[in-house]
């Protein structure tokens, strides 16, 4: 059966507290794991700590290293490009499987790991190719986010349901919120329109 095994943000933590569990992770889960998914970020300190390179490691680098603990891949998110946008690469060691571009939505989200992890594992779990897989949980996380809605005053949450809502009457508004990182600043909404570059 495959793993799809999700790294959330484990700063909140104290230091004793995340090396234990970064421990744990990397011996009990990784070996067993397809798909790691993560934040760039947050898969570079778990798999290379020791990083000092002036630029962000790149999604082969991180899939070399999750491989030397037992990951077949890793779907890297929140790729920081250029002009707004955001990069999701899936990747092994021999490099770049797929990926998808998204703009990012400026706004600040819980649960998008969660929502991108489950979308593919319940994908791979009916048989769908990795790299397909892939492809279709990023649009439905894309689609959950910008369906996504603020509870209180805190974080936008996805709506994964969004597809059991009835539609909109022609010129409404709905929730503006966008992807694949839970660390952006809230700004401005973005102008409504198709996300997904490629």
């Amino acid at each position: 059966m495959p793993l799809v095994a999700y790294l959330p943000s484990i700063s909140w933590l104290d230091e004793e507290q995340q090396q234990s569990y970064l421990d744990a992770f990397r011996e009990l889960v990784l070996p067993q794991t397809l798909v790691l998914v993560g934040n760039q970020k947050t898969l570079s300190d778990c798999l290379l700590p020791d990083w000092d390179a002036d630029r962000p490691a790149s999604p082969r680098e991180l899939a070399v290293a999750a491989q030397q603990h037992g990951a077949a891949n890793v779907l890297v998110t929140g790729i920081q490009l250029p002009n707004q946008y955001i990069d999701n690469v899936l990747a092994n060691s021999q490099g770049a499987i797929t990926g998808e571009k998204f703009e990012r939505f400026e706004a600040s989200f819980v649960g998008s790991g969660d929502t991108l992890s489950a979308a593919l594992a319940a994908l791979l779990s009916v048989g769908s190719e990795p790299h397909d897989a892939v492809g279709e949980a990023l649009a439905f996380l894309d689609q959950s986010l910008e369906a996504g809605f603020r509870p209180g005053m805190g974080n936008v949450v996805p709506d994964r349901f969004f597809w059991a809502l009835p539609p909109g009457e022609e010129g409404e508004e709905g929730a503006e919120v966008v992807p694949a990182t839970d660390e952006m600043p809230i700004d401005e909404p973005p102008s409504r329109g198709p996300r997904r570059i490629h």
